[in-house]
């Protein structure tokens, strides 16, 4: 009975499994001192000698649970027949696997409960009977053994029947191994007595110390004051929160006695002054309470916290929970600075509140020991009784009422069975550790090929079903088995972090559908393989230790997080998501599709429904989780949940499943069914899209404007709040910030285009004025362009953000319209003060008079006003192209803008094109004779052809094309390639163009006006921010309807009634209980319209097949008739 494994229902569509697994000391065989007592102490109905020579005689004891003694005589014999079957077979693992075959082939109906990989559980069972039998002469050390093999089965069904099928199934092994000269009857029926008393231990242990379990559940929920804890007992407790366990259970309804839902059977107190059932949620570890801070963690990672000596509280702050008392009497009993308590203290809780899963005690009690065997290495001495003695203090002083006796048996009991489970793995760690270190470091590369390719070749071999979740290269396939290599090292190095990332690990499992059922095959398959390239049996056994407590982390995480939800998501199917959440309560509906926890990890359906393409299902959930539904006391709206949850909601979709988009932003509007003198409500709720948890701007909004979409942009949702952060904050911002740019645009406009005058007719204050201007310009206007530019290069070169254009690095920032014309205008203006004439004719004309050494009529001032007032054309029309920025102000004009720039596309085609044949026809018409002194040349010829294609040849100039029809007829067929041709597809293309980019034109001018407001956003006051986030006053609650006070977080607007009909109420409303803990329940109104249509197709499936029927049976019937009446006719013949 030794390391039963069971899955128990749990009473719903889940299972629990719970795996019962104790490791103990290197097991002595050889004969030791027997310990003598007193015969008064002596329970006698264990007292036992050899006069019964039949199994059949023994009867299993569940009434008492004493020690069992056995005769020197038997235990020689016994120890010595164990002994040599371990020689017989070979190894101790031999015998186990011997064992788990033997107990299999016996009964076929166990094998569901044993859920550790063979090879693990195998050697459990001969550990597990071989450290029994080698304490035979301690009785009290086989009891202890014994009990503690009992907790960890508290939750097992054990019965008679059972135990016999055991019993008879190991005697049947020593007897085909050992031969009947060997294994006598003495030996199999001291055997059987062994065999019955654990198992009448378990039988014992579970029926009496059951209601131990449920006092220490009782007494935590008091310690951590729970208001409310899972299904069980429920009483009324004091003002103070306390009430004495056992009028608790006096009042309460009836326990539930099954072990099987022990896992769910926590007491609970509601304080007397609650008239209201209020919902909560009970998190893992309950109410937080831990020492270290708590490890959290999103679908991939997570962070561990490093363990701290015990330490004192505030002096001004009184103890109020566990952790708070039980530091303080640490440090009162003068036991503050043992450094190892930290850690025990760190997963009590959780070893406390899981107390009926033995499975998990067990994985948490592995966990720590590393951790302890850590503390243990740097000289740290770790007494157990002092972290007893300090717990029950702290107990004692938070539960002064309610603590009595029975209290103080059911805590003193509890702890001893952890303390049994640490020390037993106390210090082995160390010894495992090195063993597998020096394992990998002996491995050659060669011999770690063949282990990886071994495993799945031995995997696929224990259990062909494997394959079809193992498709993926061998490469992939190597790399997880070297993965798996890592983590058997990193355990022990690092159990914290190791166990977060096997949550991590084991809750993607859960998105892929791994069935928990293939870790065994794969387990065995593992430590098959280390077996064949190692001797060593320490070697072994550490890895086997390492690789099945991983096996047990993640069976237990993909258990626990394999919720209805998760197999709606991967089934893709939404009907099996809505029957998945209808049975949720309706307090937390939302949070089975946002979040499953398990340990320190978690996992969320929504996304991982998008990340794995279950598309279908995560539309199914969005819908669910933005519909408002109602009963008489609360509205029931997930929005906050689900952004508070992911606040990155939006870039995910965008990335993985764009066509959700509008199913989100579509939740985030209610529109009234009334509609009062032309107009409805409208409320939006779209906090989230403006505002983030912590107040600060969203990033939500950001997303879509990263994202580039233009039909997003143009959702309703997103285009009120782009308008609101608009007209109310970023306007003024980016307004401001372009104010000195307007100031240089006017003052280089009044400089160069109203003051200065080429012709030198110049007064001396103009020449002032100008010079003033310039001297402005070049400092103030050029500087600020160099020093901009010069920042935005080196941040650029600094981060890599370059791109190559002809083998040239360019600055990613200048792949900007605006920064690519700030750039050019930078440029020219430097061109314009290199060829400043004023700067060249300064100092020239000092004898002139006052103001003419300002001029610039110097003879190397008239040489370079060309060339300046060329770099002054041109940057004039990159200031005037800059301005095009304002038209952001105006929504239709930033669209025109765009569609223009779209449109500058095409004509650069159209433009390429006429190039192409100006320049034929000019090379065409030049190698001929014509005589025409116009086109005799091409240079000559590609000017007057365009001079004709523009309308600027003049009619006299046409007439000496008459004299030449060669020359004349060319021009004409130029004329129609041109002219009607390539100018009439220009018109065509154009038109199309437009009527094709029109459309997205509005939503490219709303992006454009989203990249502004996160500029300005950005560069907004800490104030002004805050005064604008207060303005729009979303945490007040909204009207739906007159009278009908709602939910907070949106803005209500008023639309036409025209605008957008609506036919019926989007809020679901529910009549009956407004309990948070019930479901919906489901409406006629709410048939699921695939339902009917599953209907429809088999209703026609049904007729197909009865009109096919039917066909059929009357062409067999007609084929029949017309065979009879050819054989009347054959008759009539034949007469």
């Amino acid at each position: 009975m030794a390391a039963v494994d069971e899955a128990p229902s749990s009473g719903g569509d889940e299972e629990e499994h719970v795996t019962g697994e104790f490791d103990f000391d290197e097991v002595n065989l050889e004969p030791t001192e027997r310990v003598e007592v007193d015969g008064d102490n002596v329970d006698e109905s264990w007292e036992v000698g050899d006069d019964i020579l039949d199994v059949a005689q023994l009867e299993i004891d569940t009434e008492n649970f004493g020690e069992l003694r056995l005769t020197e005589t038997a235990i020689t014999k016994v120890q010595a027949g164990l002994k040599l079957l371990i020689e017989t077979v070979g190894s101790v693992e031999a015998a186990g696997d011997a064992i788990y075959s033997t107990l299999f082939e016996a009964a076929p109906s166990l094998q569901s409960l044993f859920k550790t990989p063979r090879a693990v559980q195998g050697m459990k069972f001969a550990m597990s009977i071989a450290n029994i039998v080698a304490k035979l002469r301690q009785p009290d050390e086989v009891k202890t053994i014994v009990d503690q093999l009992s907790f960890q089965h508290i939750t097992t069904e054990v019965t008679i029947p059972r135990i016999e099928v055991f019993r008879d199934a190991l005697l049947e092994l020593f007897a085909s191994e050992l031969g009947d000269d060997v294994f006598t009857d003495d030996i199999r029926v001291n055997l059987a007595r062994i065999f019955h008393y654990m198992g009448g231990a378990f039988i014992y242990v579970r029926n009496n110390y059951w209601t131990r379990l449920q006092l220490v559940n009782q007494c935590w929920a008091l310690a951590h004051k729970q208001e409310e804890g899972a299904q069980g007992f429920e009483g009324d407790g004091d003002e103070g929160g306390e009430q004495s366990p056992k009028k608790g259970s006096e009042k309460s309804e009836k326990a539930e006695k099954s072990p099987n839902k022990s896992g769910k059977g926590f007491c609970c107190w509601r304080k007397k002054e609650e008239e209201t059932e209020q919902s909560g949620h009970h998190q893992e570890g309950g109410n937080g309470a831990s020492v270290a801070a708590s490890m959290t963690a999103s679908m991939e990672e997570g962070k561990g916290t490093k363990h701290s000596k015990m330490g004192g509280i505030g002096k001004n702050k009184v103890p109020t929970t566990f952790p708070e008392m039980f530091k303080f009497n640490a440090t009162v009993m003068g036991y503050g600075h043992s450094e190892w308590m930290a850690p025990v203290l760190d997963v009590f809780d959780t070893m406390v509140v899981h107390a009926t899963e033995p499975t998990r005690v067990m994985e948490e009690a592995d966990v720590l020991s590393i951790v302890l065997s850590k503390v243990n290495m740097r000289g740290h001495q770790i007494e157990f009784l002092e972290f007893k003695a300090v717990l029950l203090a702290s107990l004692r002083s938070l539960l002064p009422k309610t603590w009595n006796s029975e209290c103080e048996v059911a805590w003193t009991w509890l702890w001893g069975s952890f303390e049994r489970m640490l020390k037993a793995n106390i210090g082995k760690p160390q010894v495992q550790q090195k063993a597998l270190r020096k394992l990998y470091s002996t491995i050659t590369e060669e011999q770690l090929e063949a282990v990886r390719t071994g495993i799945y070749k031995t995997f696929f071999e224990k259990c062909a079903q494997g394959q079809d979740y193992f498709k993926q290269s061998s490469t992939r396939l190597h790399f997880i088995a070297d993965r798996m290599i890592n983590f058997t090292q990193e355990i022990f190095k690092d159990p914290k972090g190791v166990m977060t990332d096997l949550s991590a690990l084991g809750l993607r499992h859960v998105g892929y559908g791994i069935p928990t059922e293939l870790f065994g095959p794969f387990v065995s398959a593992a430590i098959e393989q280390i077996r064949e390239i190692t001797k060593v049996p320490d070697q072994e056994e550490a890895f086997r230790w390492s690789i099945g407590l991983i096996s047990r982390v993640l069976c237990r995480t993909i258990t626990e997080g394999s919720t209805l939800v998760m197999r709606a998501i991967n089934a893709n199917c939404a009907k099996m998501l809505r029957k998945a959440v209808s049975i949720a309560p309706r307090g937390s509906r939302a949070e089975c599709m946002l979040k499953i926890q398990v340990g320190t990890q978690s996992i969320s359906p929504l996304l991982w429904s998008i990340q794995s393409g279950s598309l279908e299902a995560a539309e199914a959930i969005l819908l669910d989780l933005l519909t408002i539904r109602a009963d008489r006391d609360h509205y029931y709206y997930a929005m906050e949940a689900l952004f508070i949850r992911h606040s990155d909601i939006v870039k995910r979709i965008c990335t993985d499943g764009p066509d959700l988009l509008p199913t989100l932003f579509n939740g985030l509007i209610w529109r009234s069914r009334q509609a009062e003198n032309g107009v409805r409500r409208v409320n939006y709720f779209i906090k989230y899209l403006i505002v983030d948890a912590k107040s600060g701007f969203s990033e939500s909004f950001r997303d879509v404007v990263d994202n580039g979409d233009p039909a997003a942009a143009c959702h309703p949702s997103v285009v009120l709040a782009a308008d609101l952060v608009w007209s109310r904050l970023a306007s003024y911002t980016f307004l401001t910030s372009k104010l000195w740019f307007l100031l240089n645009l006017l003052v280089f406009v009044i400089t160069q285009a109203v003051l200065t005058d080429y012709s030198g007719e110049q007064s001396s204050a103009q020449i002032l004025a100008v010079f003033i201007g310039r001297i402005f310009i070049y400092i103030f206007g050029m500087g600020q362009l160099i020093l901009r530019h010069m920042y935005n290069f080196s941040k650029s070169c600094r981060a890599g953000d370059t791109r190559m254009i002809v083998c040239i690095p360019v600055p990613g920032y200048l792949f900007s319209f605006s920064e690519c014309l700030s750039a050019f205008l930078c440029l020219t203006m430097v061109g314009m003060l290199a060829q400043e004439p004023l700067l060249h004719c300064l100092g020239k004309n000092l004898g002139d008079q006052q103001f003419s050494a300002l001029s610039a009529n110097c003879s190397t001032g008239l040489e370079l006003t060309g060339s300046y007032a060329t770099f002054a054309f041109l940057a004039t029309l990159l200031y005037f192209l800059l301005l095009l920025e304002l038209s952001v102000f105006s929504t239709k004009l930033s669209t025109f803008v765009l569609v223009c720039g779209r449109m500058v596309q095409e004509a650069a085609q159209y433009l390429f094109a006429l190039t192409f044949v100006v320049i034929t026809f000019a090379c065409a018409i030049a190698s001929s004779d014509v005589m025409n002194e116009q086109f005799m040349n091409i240079g000559p010829a590609m000017l007057n052809l365009s001079r004709i294609m523009l309308g600027m040849y003049s009619s006299d100039e046409y007439q000496y094309l008459e004299l030449e029809p060669k020359l004349l007829m060319s021009i004409s067929v130029f004329v129609i390639c041109t002219t009607i041709f390539l100018f009439n597809l220009l018109i065509a293309q154009l038109n199309c163009a437009y009527m094709g980019i029109f459309k997205d034109m509005l939503g490219y001018a709303r992006l454009n006006r989203g990249s502004v407001i996160l500029e300005n956003v950005s560069r907004s006051s800490k104030h002004r921010w805050t005064k604008f986030v207060e303005s729009l006053q979303m945490d007040e609650k909204l009207e739906f309807n007159e009278g009908d006070i709602g939910l907070a977080g949106g803005i209500q607007v008023l639309e036409s009634a025209s605008a957008n009909p609506v036919t019926s109420d989007s809020i679901k409303r529910y009549g009956g209980s407004t309990c948070p803990t019930a479901p919906w329940p489901e409406t006629a109104n709410e048939v699921d319209i695939e339902d009917k249509v599953d209907r429809l197709e088999k209703i026609i499936e049904k007729a197909v097949k009865r009109i096919t029927k039917a066909s059929n049976k009357s062409q067999s019937g007609s084929g029949a008739s017309s065979m009879a009446s050819g054989s009347s006719s054959g008759s009539s013949g034949g007469i």
